[in-house]
């Protein structure tokens, strides 16, 4: 497989992580991993649980199956829907991953991720022509910086005319939580976020997907195991004690109990793979 990553311009940035194309020739048994395969711990892939607030996924010349749900084309996911198995392939077959910051979807295009929540839909299901027309632009042109662009200039027409307080609320209460470390509570987030605690839960179920005491400890997991693929990358050892505590566990006992019921993997296991793992490729067998 090739992949590619470009970024969005700056003003999107706040809303869009990145788009990532792959490119995969072959067939579908080589874009399948052997069940020995050490991403695969327990009969679950390891990468299936990370975070996600809400994707586009473009298709070209495949059919693709979301748990049941068929598409050969721009669709769209909520929270916890990022696998996908390739049930169709001829030759070779591009694709690109829109990922958006917690809140950017909401903000761009006004979808409630709360409806969206372990949902898939199609741009014809979601009846948005202006998503049917990227869909169109990524089936009509081949290089990535050009439809990186020209969908770049879409989203830009969809930036907000004006503050959305309630957005803002929700980044402020992000980043509380990013600062402490995930040593934060709803209520703390809540009021950092000006709102009382019911409104709060609301309010972020709506722009991010999930409640935050969830999100508190999703982010926290995002952190350790980017720490770790970042160390890894490097050549360096990786100490688990120093990891866990850098991140906010209790102890290593803590962080463990967190691995295993969010990544199915052990800390210890997830170290040993020997590959680099992350959220950006793992709708697709890397």
């Amino acid at each position: 497989m090739h992949f590619e990553i470009v970024y969005p311009t700056t003003a999107l940035q706040p809303y869009i992580t990145r788009y990532v194309f792959v490119r995969a020739e072959g067939s579908t048994d080589t874009m399948t991993p052997p069940a020995d395969d050490p991403r695969f711990v327990n009969g679950k892939h390891v990468q299936q649980l990370l975070p996600n607030y809400g994707s586009l996924i473009f298709m070209r010349n495949v059919t693709a199956d979301f748990s049941g749900t068929f598409s050969d084309g721009l669709t769209i996911l909520g929270p916890y829907r990022k696998t996908v198995a390739l049930t169709t392939l001829s030759g070779w077959f591009e694709g690109m991953l829109l990922d958006f910051e917690p809140g950017g979807l909401h903000a761009l295009l006004g979808i409630d991720l709360q409806e969206l929540d372990d949902k898939i839909l199609t741009a014809a299901e979601y009846g948005d022509e202006g998503l049917m027309q990227c869909d169109r632009i990524f089936k009509s042109n081949t290089d990535a910086p050009t439809i990186a662009c020209l969908i770049d200039s879409f989203f830009a027409g969809h930036l907000p005319r004006k503050e959305d307080s309630n957005y803002s609320r929700v980044q402020k209460a992000i980043s509380a939580c990013d600062a402490k470390k995930g040593d934060i509570s709803t209520a703390e987030m809540a009021s950092v976020a000006c709102l009382g605690e019911r409104q709060f839960l609301r309010v972020f179920r709506t722009y991010v997907g999930i409640p935050p005491k969830q999100f508190i400890r999703l982010r926290r997991f995002h952190r350790t195991i980017q720490t770790m693929q970042q160390t890894a990358a490097k050549g360096k050892p990786i100490d688990l004690m120093t990891v866990a505590l850098q991140h906010g566990y209790y102890d290593l006992s803590h962080m463990a109990l967190e691995f295993q019921q969010m990544g199915c993997v052990t800390p210890g296991q997830f170290r040993m793979l020997g590959i680099p793992l992350s959220d950006d490729f793992s709708i697709f067998f890397a």
